[in-house]
């Protein structure tokens, strides 16, 4: 009998909130006094780019460092049992799992945390805004695109990104019989506009993706598998039974 290459996957997660407890932005609004945090409507329009370096900028003026604002970050806890799944994925061998990040937070911010929490090697790629440690010793961070998609903000197009991803992985010899995207966003609810009726939605319960996802279900005649979960544990459990129970055990 032949035996060919394992079926492979692509696993797309987001980062705030999918992978940690908090969001970071604002968690490092929560760091200022109430007087002094910026108003989010102001920036509304123009994204979160700028809310994001301003309120960088009052931390640094307030004596916050680069290395405090890290630290921080990285020590978030992270949704519950959401990293041992994330592991376990990684370990899976058929089918073999590719794990790429897609976030609107900051490359800084992202690697910080899952070096701390041991997943570094987990992850084939990140596709987040670049941010900097600048001379004063703060951080600054840059848009990853510009976009005018009218679902997503004007830094970053996820459905774009991942489009691109796998464009290239097809020139590359690499087919995905199923994309899972994991999220919790409004602004994830791009991407699941191309994925295929095989491919898979996980939502994390009580989040905006979940409300957008309702709404727009019906107006879409192809729409991919929806799973809600609240933990690491549960979709696992979930994606064994959407899947057929055939090539993922249990945590």
């Amino acid at each position: 009998m032949a035996f060919g290459p394992p079926t492979r996957r692509l696993l797309v997660l987001d980062f705030d909130e999918t992978l940690t407890s908090l969001d970071t932005t604002y968690l490092l609004r929560d760091l200022l006094p109430t007087y002094r945090r910026p108003k989010e409507d102001n920036f509304t329009k123009v994204g979160w780019i700028d809310y994001t370096n301003t309120l960088l900028n009052k931390l640094r003026s307030m004596g916050f460092s680069a290395g405090e604002l890290r630290r921080l970050i990285a020590t978030i806890p992270p949704v519950p049992s959401i990293v041992e799944f994330v592991q376990h994925l990684h370990d899976s061998c058929d089918p073999k799992y590719d794990i790429i990040i897609i976030s609107d937070a900051n490359s800084i911010f992202i690697k910080d945390w899952l070096a701390n929490h041991q997943l570094t090697k987990c992850i084939k790629a990140i596709f987040t805004n670049p941010a900097y440690v600048v001379s004063s010793d703060g951080l600054h961070v840059r848009p990853y695109h510009a976009t005018k998609c009218p679902l997503s903000p004007p830094n970053m197009c996820k459905r774009t990104i991942l489009e691109h991803y796998m464009t290239k992985r097809r020139e590359m010899g690499v087919n995905y019989e199923r994309v899972i995207l994991i999220a919790d966003g409004e602004h994830d609810y791009c991407p699941t506009l191309d994925m295929r009726s095989d491919d898979i939605v996980c939502v994390r319960k009580g989040k905006n993706l979940e409300k957008r996802m309702r709404c727009y279900r019906k107006k879409c005649k192809v729409r991919p598998l929806l799973l809600l979960w609240s933990t690491g544990h549960e979709l696992l459990s979930l994606l064994e039974s959407a899947l057929g129970c055939v090539a993922i055990s249990c945590i």
